[in-house]
This record gives C-alpha cells, sequence and structure tokens, in this order.
C-alpha cells in the first residue's frame, strides 16, 4: 500500500517536472471549475465498489487515507472499460461557460497548473481538448496491472494542495484559484487567492462572480506587487 513517505516523495517529483516558463503562475482546482460537475466523482462513482459512509467520515473524505480508501473502490476494475467510458463522459461534458476561452487566453502569457484531489487522467481527458501540457497536471494517478486498476501512485489530499503552493513560492508567485471548502489550503498559501461563486466566507482576498474578472485581476500589474 502507498505510504505517506513515497506519496511525498513522488509528489516532489512531479514538482520537480512541472514545465514553467515564467514568473507568475497560476494554479487552478479542476472539478466543479472547468466544468460546472465534479468529474471525477461522476466517472468513478459509475465504476466504484459500495462507499462505506461511515468509514469515509472517520477517515476524511479529502485526508490521506480517505482518499486512498476511496480510490481502493475502483482496484480490479478493467482499465480499458474505464478509459472508455472516461473518455465517452470527459466528451460530452461541457466545459464552464467561458472557461475555454480563460485558459486558451491564460496559456499564452503565464504557467498553468492544475491542482487537484481528483484523478489526473480524467483532468486530462478534458485539458487536452485544448492542447495542455499533462505534465502540468498535479493530481492524483492509479496503477494499472495487467489491465486491472490495483492501485494508487499518488493521492492529493487538501493538506498536500497547500504544501504544493509553498514549494512553488520558493521560486515563483502563485496566484491561486478555487471555489470550495477543500481549496482553502491552496488559497491560503498563495500569494493571491481567488475564489469564484464563494458562499463561503473570507475563503479567498479576491470572490469573483465571471470568468472575465479572473482574467481581469491576473492581468494586473500590480496583483503581485
Amino acid at each position: 500500500m502507498l505510504s505517506e513517505k513515497s506519496n511525498l516523495d513522488l509528489l516532489n517529483k512531479r514538482i520537480s517536472e512541472l514545465n514553467i516558463h515564467c514568473d507568475k503562475v497560476i494554479v487552478f482546482d479542476f472539478d466543479e471549475l472547468v466544468v460546472p460537475i465534479h468529474l471525477t466523482r461522476e466517472i468513478t462513482q459509475k465504476v466504484s465498489k459500495p462507499l462505506n459512509k461511515k468509514l469515509l467520515s472517520d477517515l476524511g473524505s479529502c485526508s490521506f487515507k480517505g482518499l486512498l480508501y476511496l480510490n481502493s473502490l475502483l482496484y480490479g476494475y478493467d482499465f480499458k472499460e474505464y478509459e472508455t467510458l472516461r473518455d465517452k463522459i470527459a466528451t460530452k461534458t461541457k466545459w464552464t461557460d467561458g472557461f475555454e476561452n480563460l485558459l486558451s487566453k491564460l496559456m499564452k502569457k503565464y504557467s498553468i497548473i492544475f491542482l487537484s484531489s481528483g484523478f489526473k487522467d480524467i483532468c486530462w481527458a478534458k485539458l487536452k481538448q485544448v492542447g495542455f501540457d499533462l505534465r502540468n497536471i498535479l493530481a492524483g494517478e492509479i496503477v494499472v496491472v495487467n489491465n486491472k486498476i490495483s492501485g494508487s501512485s499518488i493521492v492529493i489530499s487538501d493538506e498536500l494542495k497547500g504544501y504544493t503552493i509553498r514549494k512553488l513560492k520558493e521560486n515563483h508567485r502563485i496566484i491561486a484559484v478555487g471555489h470550495s471548502l477543500g481549496d482553502k489550503s491552496m488559497l491560503d498559501n498563495a500569494d493571491v487567492s481567488i475564489s469564484v461563486n464563494s458562499n463561503i466566507p473570507d475563503l479567498a482576498k479576491f470572490d469573483v462572480e465571471s470568468l472575465k474578472e479572473i482574467l481581469t485581476l491576473i492581468d494586473e500589474e500590480s496583483l503581485l506587487s
């Protein structure tokens, strides 16, 4: 089973492999921001074994152990069938209104990273549609053996979202964009934090209602001065 140490070691390796080409780095959450649904949940629940809600509550749904438990419910499933289902759902799921255009504009000027507690391959199934760099998605990764989902090689807990931002800040200026309580650690540790249509008080320094406002904020020269 994946240990917290090996998980952290691989996360540090993934951070070192990021393709960052400018000082200002924008970090986005994925689910319910890029697309208006929780795409990871939408896909995994269709292949998951029954959930023990009490056990998950005891572990914490976004903790290291909680995410390992959730991932374990997929173990044994045929990976090719999973890929087919994943790509079908990702293709038919529409972008959050305006996000595809926003991302295309930002990618021309800034380094963009997606940081998610979901699965990297699910994020990629959508983001590859705009030619996004796979290296710049930090999210959970699964192990496949003999075409069966059989383990987790990395999970990104809420706590590790904050850790990742702190590591990135060692060499870059970070703007983080999220929307939910699960993004709080990521937002709290960024140089500048932006929440989108959040009903959580004081989740971020800036709360915006539209994606256009995000672009306006990010382009402000004084934002990180």
